[in-house]
């Protein structure tokens, strides 16, 4: 963890979206790169909800059976959705080339030409990128763009972890900045925390607790604590090469923050499904 992060007063991570920042945050976009949307990667998107105010969220390829009001807490405004790629959307491409199926709130103008910022505006969070994330990018990009996926971790020669590089599949459209969130992947909802954390509340990534390849737990209780008994954790399943920030639970004990419902799932998925494909 990092040493001089201070935990007093701290709030729950969950609750961010309602709290004042220090400073006001960019536009966030998950470039969804799945098919279809399996229950992983609801419960991510459902998390990075709580995260994210709705106007400052736009999921693309977002599959166009879904309802992006199943993702948003109670009494919350669906998150802006569209079928179109990220290339589509670009300020440089032809007005008239844009899709238009933008989901907008109410009182707000169909405009995809006004959707995403200017292109040096946006940076893509990239583990390959040269520079990290840092505090006073707030003032640098308008929007960040992240990748949708279920990246497969792989293991070095040396014994660190690496990635498949799916992120590749944005990356080739040509971004003029990226910035990395440190060596190991993280998972698309803790990424938009740790990029929330940095930008928004001016914490260095030296400063955010972090837990690497955790062992989470399953049992009920939909808590996102991974869930520990006296006699240790329960069905516990290692999410070796993943990086989740860190908090620490009303037992005292060390867990990842984890979308509602993700302890559980992933004990279900113990012998197959999404630990198949990790």
């Amino acid at each position: 963890f990092g040493s001089s992060f201070n935990f007093e007063g701290v709030v729950k991570f969950q609750d961010m979206a309602c709290r004042s920042r220090r400073k006001p945050g960019p536009l966030y976009v998950v470039e969804h790169l799945e098919q279809g949307l399996e229950e992983w990667c609801r419960l991510e998107y459902k998390h990075i909800c709580k995260i994210v105010p709705p106007e400052r969220l736009l999921f693309l390829r977002f599959p166009s059976r879904q309802d992006p009001a199943d993702l948003s807490p109670q009494g919350q405004a669906p998150p802006r959705t569209s079928s179109a790629a990220l290339e589509q959307l670009r300020p440089d491409l032809a007005v008239e080339a844009r899709p238009m199926d933008i989901e907008v709130q109410p009182g707000e103008e169909r405009a995809p030409a006004c959707v995403l910022p200017a292109w040096d505006r946006i940076c893509l969070l990239d583990m390959d990128a040269e520079q990290a994330l840092e505090p006073h990018d707030v003032s640098n990009f308008d929007a960040l763009v992240f990748g949708g996926i279920l990246g497969n971790v792989t293991t070095e020669e040396d014994g660190s972890y690496g990635s498949d590089d799916r992120t590749s599949e944005i990356r080739k459209l040509g971004f003029a900045h990226r910035r990395h969130l440190g060596p190991m992947q993280m998972t698309t909802d803790t990424a938009v925390l740790v990029s929330s954390l940095v930008l928004e509340d001016a914490r260095p990534l030296a400063e955010i607790p972090f837990l690497d390849s955790p062992e989470i737990g399953g049992g009920g209780g939909g808590s996102d604590e991974a869930k520990v008994s006296d006699s240790g954790p329960i069905d516990c399943v290692c999410m070796e090469g993943f990086r989740y920030v860190a908090h620490r639970g009303a037992n005292e004990e060390w867990g990842p923050i984890l979308p509602d419902g993700m302890a559980e799932h992933l004990a279900s998925s113990a012998d197959g499904g999404i630990l198949d494909s990790l």
